[in-house]
């Protein structure tokens, strides 16, 4: 099989959202500026095709468009182009190049390269750095920016059933309204049981130079129904520190102590072995008031 066909959609239903009570900051000052909560992460409506094609024994190109209804006056249209390449018989390169453009005026474009190192059958250790640019034209999210992200991770396989797997990200931003560096650390273990199951702990801590800090524990457990059916359920909470600050967007504020709970169901099944289609539900809520429900739907075609 040289090719790899995806489709995905994705529909987020607001249950409950309501907007912070209003304040008048500095009396007679400055006027009233409706502040919405910072839920730009869930796109009411995404929808998503994937293609990727065996181009010879070592070397796989993708494409990729994705489109993003964000909310009522914002929408991303989405452009992947990445080639992968087995450079020997235990390192794997990768280069990527990704366009969006926003339907409030601008666009953006992001180049990265990467690569992972499986040093033995027990250790893999992966990296990329991504460079992302966008111009003046930007006004809705803050105007020009340019941003440099450097990713590490490392997996141990640590016995027959356990796998401990460790992330750092380092993230620099600066622009003509916003300038900012963030660090992000991650550690997942993972311990299969002989009941057919699996389960994951993650734990991610993040930190950034404009005083926000987060927490973000879940679990995750993935179990097989029969020899091509598995269903995976994930639960995770959030939570913050950050002064409410803002990261550019027009009227939109990270708020102070924020915390979110979510819960997810996904249901993997596969028809022979040209096809695995996908079901997945998700329901979060958060201090803010806001709480909504996600449904996806998706297949993926070998052929």
């Amino acid at each position: 099989m040289k090719n790899k066909l995806k489709v995905e959609v994705q529909y987020a239903d607001y249950g409950e959202y309501e907007y912070p009570e209003p304040i008048l900051y500095h009396y007679s000052v400055s006027s009233y500026q409706k502040i919405q909560p910072f839920i730009v992460n869930f796109p009411e409506l995404r929808s998503l095709v994937k293609f990727v094609r065996l181009v010879d024994w070592r070397t796989a190109l993708g494409i990729k468009y994705q489109y993003s209804d964000l909310k009522e006056d914002a929408a991303q249209h989405f452009a992947e182009l990445r080639v992968t390449r087995n450079l020997s018989e235990s390192v794997i390169g990768l280069g990527m190049v990704q366009f969006v453009h926003d339907t409030r005026g601008f666009s953006s474009i992001q180049g990265g390269v990467g690569g992972q190192w499986d040093i033995n059958v027990l250790t893999s250790l992966q990296g990329d750095m991504q460079y992302y640019a966008r111009g003046s034209g930007a006004t809705a999210v803050g105007g020009s920016m340019g941003t440099w992200n450097l990713r590490i991770k490392a997996r141990r396989v640590i016995t027959i059933s356990t796998a401990l797997q460790g992330e750092y990200i380092y993230y620099n931003a600066s622009g003509d309204n916003i300038s900012f560096r963030s660090h992000t650390a991650g550690i997942w273990i993972s311990q299969y049981l002989p009941t057919e199951s699996a389960v994951h702990l993650h734990f991610r801590y993040y930190t950034n130079s404009m005083g926000i800090h987060s927490i973000a524990p879940s679990l995750e457990i993935a179990h097989y129904l029969d020899y091509a059916t598995v269903l995976s359920l994930k639960l995770r909470y959030y939570e913050n520190k950050s002064d409410n600050v803002s990261l550019g967007e027009s009227d939109v504020i990270i708020p102070d102590g924020l915390r979110s709970r979510s819960l997810s169901l996904q249901l993997n099944r596969e028809f022979g072995n040209s096809v695995l289609a996908y079901l997945k539900y998700r329901y979060y809520t958060s201090s803010l008031d806001v709480q909504m429900n996600t449904y996806m739907i998706g297949a993926v075609y070998s052929f």
